[in-house]
């Protein structure tokens, strides 16, 4: 089969032909349709967290696909050759014609949503779904400050925490305000313009730190007595925490077929929509690679924010695998 791979830290991507995966009796080969460039396989291919994000090289990045059921292992149910799925795997993979997955890994695609979209979803939903809600515990009534609200997580977010009954507020640029109002904002603070802290009337329950650095560390200003502050981009100082008593985490996506099905029915009803910036070819890989990393903002701690994902449009860029 055709992949993409990386042969060394910090190298180029290569187009190779590679042994098609056999699978186990507990596992799924899917054959891909598309995959999404997510900054995850950016900081992982860089070597830079290599402590925390450990690849096995030569490795094929891509941690969110679509596409098909190709085989089933002896031990699977629930699944018929030829269904549409798609899903996140930990290990990433994506950049290839075939995957082998656990069931757990993948849910049945919605169907009026285009390979391209279903694509670019489970990463981004899922961890936006697992910070405000898993991590950050929001409830209906409540408030949340989503920073990097228009960005690829950032904008599930929104539509999640609005969809869920909460007043959203979002830090964005200016030209973003009429998007996240659109998609569930109620209020949206132009970081270029005003401190968030200085604008901020009422504290609030919880806040999403898609940003880091300065941002997260005046994050606690705002917070509720009791509130909770999950950041998927650097570690949250428990000092802080503790001096402002409130909760403080950092959260690392873990991919769940029970939540992934969560968002696919919310897609399903039309309660929330992706959003696709560009689609390459699998082969473009690393030109998509080079076009994400020069429209990404300067990013603060461990890793780069995953809501930076966008480029000059809203939304994912993806990969077509199986034109």
């Amino acid at each position: 089969m055709k992949a993409v791979r990386l042969l060394e830290y910090g190298g180029q991507l290569v187009v190779n032909e590679v042994p098609t995966p056999t699978i186990a009796r507990d596992e799924i080969l899917v054959k891909v349709k598309s995959t999404a460039v997510n900054h995850l396989d950016l900081v992982k291919a860089s070597g830079k967290a290599r402590q925390i994000l450990p690849i096995d090289l030569p490795w094929i990045p891509g941690h969110e696909f679509s596409g098909v059921v190709e085989q089933i292992g002896s031990g699977i149910a629930g699944y018929a050759i030829s269904d549409a799925v798609f899903g996140a795997n930990e290990t990433g993979g994506g950049y290839a014609e075939y995957l082998a997955v656990k069931p757990a890994a993948i849910v049945k695609k919605p169907s009026y949503l285009s390979f391209e979209k279903a694509a670019s979803v489970p990463v981004a939903a899922q961890t936006a779904w697992q910070g405000i809600f898993t991590h950050g515990h929001l409830e209906k009534g409540q408030t949340i400050l989503i920073h990097g609200g228009a960005g690829a997580v950032g904008a599930y977010a929104v539509q999640l925490a609005s969809h869920a009954g909460a007043t959203v507020i979002a830090t964005a640029s200016a030209v973003d305000e009429a998007y996240l109002n659109s998609i569930g904002a109620s209020r949206v603070i132009d970081y270029q313009k005003a401190r968030f802290e200085d604008v901020l009337r009422e504290k609030v329950d919880v806040v999403f730190d898609l940003i880091g650095g300065d941002i997260q560390k005046r994050s606690f200003l705002v917070l509720k007595e009791g509130g909770h502050l999950v950041s998927a981009v650097q570690p949250v100082s428990q000092e802080e925490a503790a001096k402002h008593r409130v909760s403080g985490a950092m959260m690392r996506l873990e991919p769940s077929a029970d939540v992934l099905g969560r968002i696919a029915r919310l897609l399903e009803e039309g309660t929330i929509r992706p959003d696709v910036a560009t689609v390459y070819a699998l082969q473009d890989a690393a030109q998509a690679w080079k076009d994400i990393t020069g429209n990404l903002p300067g990013v603060h701690g461990m890793s780069p924010a995953p809501g930076a994902e966008r480029r000059m449009s809203h939304g994912k860029i993806v990969l077509r695998v199986d034109a």
